[in-house]
């Protein structure tokens, strides 16, 4: 039996996907719907969007996704997108499709459909100097991971050489730079860039983060105090 369900129809987002090499120099229209399934009862009861998954968000994390990641294949992007998703939501199944309506002349649209639970993406946890980090995929291209920072620590300043991230606040508070983190407000940081998270506060926060390639314990180089 179906349950009750969040859904975002023909969600459009300008992007870089494909293997032709015009695909992959200019952006193209993708066209994204997705169902989660949710027990909504307690949310019709209650009236809080605690309660139940904020579908502004959800497509601002898959616009975000999207437009960092570069994909060269919709499946590999269905498999991050779904990973993301059911990592960052707590839906008992996803269903996501993935349509280029400028694929193949004459057709109203290509694409890939994709099923998912969250038994597909087995979670793996590692102590880190911050607190902890949940691997939610690994892919040839990239790594998510939700990096949870425990109270009164911090991931000090450091750059990279080769990755790039996004990221953003998941929940909790976090500083940067001396500024307050909004929640689900992204960030890009491209090799060289230095940046630096502290929690401030008596609760766990944790952030979403995508790594292309995936993390590189080499690459975390830390900033030498002056």
């Amino acid at each position: 039996m179906r349950r009750d369900q969040i859904e975002i129809q023909h969600l459009e987002v300008e992007c870089i996907i494909g293997i032709r090499p015009e695909e992959r120099t200019l952006p193209q229209p993708l066209i994204v719907d997705v169902e989660l399934e949710f027990d909504l009862r307690e949310a019709g009861r209650t009236s809080r969007i605690a309660d139940t998954c904020d579908y502004a968000r959800l497509s601002a994390e898959i616009t975000a996704l999207l437009r960092f990641r570069r994909y060269t294949l919709l499946e590999n992007a269905a498999e991050e997108i779904s990973a993301m998703v059911l990592g960052l939501h707590h839906a008992t199944r996803l269903a996501l499709r993935l349509g280029k309506p400028r694929a193949i002349v004459g057709a109203h649209r290509a694409g890939v459909f994709v099923s998912r639970t969250p038994a597909d993406y087995p979670r793996r946890r590692e102590a880190s100097r911050f607190g902890e980090v949940e691997i939610l995929l690994e892919t040839r291209e990239a790594g998510l991971y939700l990096l949870h920072i425990d109270p009164q620590h911090c991931i000090p300043l450091h750059h990279h050489e080769v990755m790039h991230e996004l990221e953003w606040l998941v929940h909790g508070e976090l500083v940067q730079d001396g500024n307050v983190l909004e929640l689900a407000t992204p960030r890009v940081w491209t090799p060289g860039i230095v940046h630096a998270y502290v929690n401030p506060s008596d609760r766990r926060a944790t952030l979403f983060c995508c790594d292309t390639p995936p993390f590189l314990p080499h690459d975390e180089i830390d900033e030498v105090a002056q």
